[in-house]
């Protein structure tokens, strides 16, 4: 019977319109939820088979669900470093617990980056979820995998430091006067070793201060004593000499080498020093053995003063002295670059890249399934994910300093909640128009 049909096609209008009742509710409850994406409610005609053309069986109406999850929103911008935001396609790789995912943490993707540091050093969104990335090794290399999840882990920075650089290379501009009286002419013979230990007083001489492996402060010297026109002998050596292992019967000398100057006053090369001792040579790098006593390791040293001496008719003088590490810094922030590059800063001015946060992206990123925390988690709809850098391979670019809006317009919104009332009180009428038909068919017995 026709009446019975209409009766519950009204009944199927006063579901379909509850569930979008419901949908633009949770709407409107996230508007401020950073990373929201809105849902909406499509309605689908039920049609039942018809027996005859003359009379008619109502079918109803089946409220379709859909998310609206690849329609981004608006970035707002943060103080918080550690709060991330993706300008365009792509998903935060996190985790619901702090496990590496190929040893049981489980996988789930978000757009939410309002990432904080937890107490045991984990970056974890307002939601707890852990966020996952490819670690950097000290040497700045990445082991990524673009097709498998083994290579990322949680993103932790309870094990770093402070960061200490030994110093590597020492570079020194001098003018060494080209009018000094030659040793060799004056007072005999110079053997390797006579300026570290006193024994020849340098014609000049120049200190400055390196870093061992510990982020100690060291001082190393270089002595010159010209021997004849053009010829200078150098020798490297510490102070005080005890700072090196067997500092105190040699004077602590390291490395000696033999620097010659062209007619015009530039460099013509630095070679060894030429004789049967043993101590290095300073024409390329030279280890300095640190005494076991300073608990440093051996550090190689490279000198160049190929590019910054000169001789000429003036008097002695240092222009400058340049040497890289630096001394022991504690971490005092965290940047992230727009490569994804997740880098620790230090006090001293050094900085240290920990990790690249990759992006997954989907050929249909709105047939995710809703999860946990604003998170979501893979379909057959939503297709298999593809991980890359950010802004590499189709992903977007990942926003320090900001967050992303929900995506959810008020003014849609409220505009849907009177339609959807005026729905639903339309298909409270069809129930209401049907009893009192059948209540009319009930009164013919009488």
């Amino acid at each position: 019977m026709s009446i019975y049909t209409a009766l519950r096609a009204g009944v199927s209008g006063l579901t379909a319109n509850s569930s979008a009742l419901a949908v633009i509710s949770d709407n409107i409850a996230n508007v401020n939820t950073v990373g929201y994406k809105r849902s909406g409610v499509d309605f689908s005609a039920l049609v039942n088979a018809q027996n005859s053309n003359t009379t008619y069986n109502a079918g109803g109406v089946l409220p379709l669900t859909r998310q609206q999850i690849s329609l981004q929103g608006s970035l707002e911008q943060s103080r918080s470093t550690t709060d991330l935001a993706i300008s365009g396609d792509g998903f935060f790789i996190v985790s619901s617990n702090s496990q590496q995912l190929s040893n049981g943490g489980s996988v789930l993707f978000t757009r939410a980056g309002s990432f904080t540091i937890d107490a045991d050093g984990y970056m974890v969104n307002a939601q707890g979820l852990f966020l996952q990335g490819w670690p950097v090794g000290s040497d700045g290399s990445i082991t990524s995998s673009p097709t498998s999840l083994s290579a990322i882990e949680p993103v932790n920075i309870s094990g770093v430091g402070g960061l200490a650089e030994p110093t590597a290379n020492v570079s020194l501009n001098a003018n060494l006067n080209s009018g000094q009286t030659d040793y060799a002419n004056a007072q005999g013979a110079y053997d390797v070793g006579d300026l570290a230990t006193g024994t020849i007083t340098p014609h000049f001489e120049s200190s400055l201060e390196i870093y061992d492996s510990l982020g100690a402060p060291r001082t190393i010297a270089f002595g010159f004593l010209k021997v004849s026109p053009n010829t200078w002998r150098v020798e490297a050596y510490a102070r005080p000499n005890t700072n090196v292992t067997g500092g105190g019967a040699n004077g602590g000398v390291l490395a000696a080498g033999i620097l010659t100057f062209n007619t015009d006053g530039t460099v013509a090369g630095v070679a060894g020093h030429g004789t049967a001792s043993t101590v290095q040579d300073l024409d390329a790098a030279f280890n300095i053995d640190w005494a076991t006593s300073t608990g440093a390791a051996d550090q190689p040293v490279t000198l160049n003063l190929s590019t910054g001496m000169t001789q000429f008719a003036n008097s002695f003088g240092v222009t400058s002295v340049t040497a890289d590490g630096v001394p022991p810094g504690d971490l005092v922030g965290l940047v992230l670059e727009g490569d994804g590059m997740l880098t620790a800063q230090f006090s001293n001015g050094r900085a240290r890249a920990l990790y690249q946060i990759p992006l997954a992206t989907f050929l249909n990123p709105n047939g995710l399934k809703a999860d946990q925390g604003g998170a979501f988690r893979t379909t057959l709809e939503s297709g298999l994910y593809n991980i890359n850098s950010s802004n590499a391979g189709g992903a977007g670019r990942i926003v320090s300093g900001a967050l992303e809006a929900s995506n959810v317009d008020l003014a849609t919104e409220f505009t849907n909640l009177i339609t959807t009332q005026r729905a639903y009180s339309a298909a409270s009428r069809i129930i209401t128009t049907a009893d009192q038909m059948l209540e009319e068919l009930l009164m013919i017995k009488r």
